[in-house]
């Protein structure tokens, strides 16, 4: 395709290097960058070597199949022979070149993106050994509308390189992101609203169709996918779309205020936000009915019936607790299940083949949780109290980070929330006191509360962290992160020591918004 061809002039990199080699790529350089950045913030003016970067100090990739050297990168734009030889050049300021840099990063990591692209749709979708295993439905389910993201971001791209040709100098690409919004909002909803069947439908045939998992595998040896894996290519429209985010972040924090270009700029980050909130909540409503048709087809009630599939609810948290019986009876515990929507909670014994009772409902509304500290057989217990129905239940969990969990999601109200009417995009997490912060030692898991704080914090209580390995939440109240993602973390307790629980605002790397420059130091790394 033509659409290549600027680029590939420009710097050959972008015209081999696939994108899951640029994205692993771009992740280290900005945790190797955040790192080098505090290290100067600490030593002053000591310089800090940025490479060769030693092994044993080098991030490992999350994919053992993408060992990317950190010193590899795409060509920079003042690396391109008519940029460094312009007498222009050398009148620009570094925030100058730096606002250009980034937005040269939008075009070279598009060429990389639609070269993956015309990878995985040649090689894979359009492999006749493949098709001749497929049914309608999976090929459907599983490489969903791939040819359409992939038209459209060549004829993003084709517009990208039309402006760079225009003006090597001065070139603004937040404009043509803003105009292409719509179309891409057409590709990627529907195809990030996907992921559910595309993720279970490539796990089913890989498990139950061998003739499908050898022909996946003779394919992924070859040098023309590099040897990468099928599901690193299907994984790209995530990828990107939250990419394009991020470097337009960068750019309007480089842009000069006041100008045309920062409202270009101001106008392409709301509408990627926008578009990736309705891709989110698109997922979340799909899987939210989904598991409500699961579960409903597998609850029985003792008690009065109550309709479980609806559009409005959605899955809080849910899990096992051990309630404390009347200690006159001859069982004094007994196992119970919690379903907690964010309008209703089931209460329920588990039966054999994941069924379960109801034998007791009741408005959120109507609930009310307390901790509970007293020792029942000189044993401590993480024990908490749930009031519903007019009558207390005395539960116990086996960690103190469940109970406080439960005390948390019970307590608080659950409205939908429109996350991208947050300032910078912020969301709100919890982690429980229980759990030590920062430990490298630990895996830690950040839990997403269902409200937004309305008491505006001081600038001075923000600690920008950073992960170093992506976490995927397992839970609904869990929050998933990727690798590089920058947060903003504020710590606040409650009264109560056994009680405190720990607040992060979390943000995606915009920090302009918040007016802080606080780092994260070398042991304030998010380890997952």
């Amino acid at each position: 395709l033509s659409s290549l061809s600027l680029l590939s002039s420009l710097c050959p990199l972008s015209d081999s290097q696939l994108y899951q080699q640029y994205s692993e790529t771009a992740q280290n350089r900005e945790i190797l960058s955040q790192s080098c950045s505090d290290a100067l913030s600490i030593y002053g003016e000591l310089p800090v070597p940025l490479s060769p970067v030693p092994p044993s100090l080098a991030p490992s990739p999350s994919s053992p199949r993408l060992s990317i050297s950190l010193t590899q990168s795409p060509s920079l734009w003042q690396e391109i022979p008519e940029v460094r030889n312009s007498a222009e050049f050398g009148e620009l300021t570094n925030d100058q070149r730096r606002l250009q840099e980034v937005q040269f990063e939008v075009v070279t990591s598009e060429a990389s993106y639609c070269r993956s692209l015309d990878i995985v749709v040649d090689h894979f979708v359009k492999s006749k050994q493949l098709g001749e295993l497929l049914t309608t439905q999976d090929r459907s389910w599983l490489f969903s509308r791939l040819a359409d993201v992939r038209a459209i971001s060549h004829s993003f791209l084709s517009k990208l390189e039309e402006r760079v040709e225009s003006d090597m100098m001065h070139f603004t690409v937040c404009d043509i992101i803003a105009r292409h919004c719509q179309r891409f909002k057409k590709v990627y909803v529907p195809y990030l609203t996907n992921q559910s069947y595309q993720d279970a439908t490539y796990q089913r045939l890989m498990d139950e169709n061998q003739g499908f998992r050898r022909v996946v595998e003779k394919l992924e040896r070859s040098s023309v996918c590099q040897r990468l894996p099928l599901r690193s290519f299907l994984i790209l429209p995530f990828q990107r779309i939250t990419r394009i985010k991020l470097l337009v972040q960068n750019i309007v924090k480089r842009t000069a205020q006041g100008t045309e270009e920062e409202v270009q700029a101001i106008k392409a980050m709301k509408l990627l936000e926008r578009l990736i909130q309705e891709s989110n909540d698109s997922i979340t409503q799909m899987k939210s009915i989904e598991s409500l048709v699961s579960l409903s087809a597998r609850v029985d009630f003792e008690c009065r019936t109550l309709p479980l599939v609806s559009q409005s609810r959605r899955l809080v948290r849910e899990g096992p607790v051990t309630e404390m019986m009347d200690f006159s009876l001859k069982e004094t515990e007994r196992s119970v299940y919690l379903h907690l929507f964010n309008d209703y909670l089931l209460l329920s014994l588990h039966k054999e083949g994941g069924r379960f009772t109801v034998i007791d409902h009741a408005p959120v509304s109507e609930l009310r949780a307390e901790n509970c500290r007293v020792k029942l057989h000189s044993l401590e217990k993480n024990l908490f109290r749930l009031h519903l129905n007019k009558k207390a239940l005395l539960l116990s969990t086996d960690t103190q980070g469940d109970k406080l969990r439960w005390i948390s999601a019970v307590s608080r109200p659950h409205p939908v929330i429109d996350y991208s009417t947050a300032q910078g995009g912020l969301k709100i997490a919890i982690l429980p006191s229980s759990l030590a912060w920062p430990d490298n030692g630990d895996i830690l898991t950040l839990m997403a509360l269902l409200y937004l704080s309305s008491d505006p914090l001081s600038h001075s209580d923000f600690t920008q962290m950073q992960c170093v390995r992506a976490f995927v939440a397992h839970q609904p109240d869990e929050l998933s992160l990727e690798k590089a993602e920058v947060i903003l973390v504020h710590q606040q307790s409650s009264d109560g020591k056994e009680d405190r629980t720990t607040h992060f605002l979390i943000g995606c790397g915009n920090t302009q918004h918040l007016h802080t420059s606080v780092f994260f130091s070398a042991t304030n790394v998010l380890l997952f």
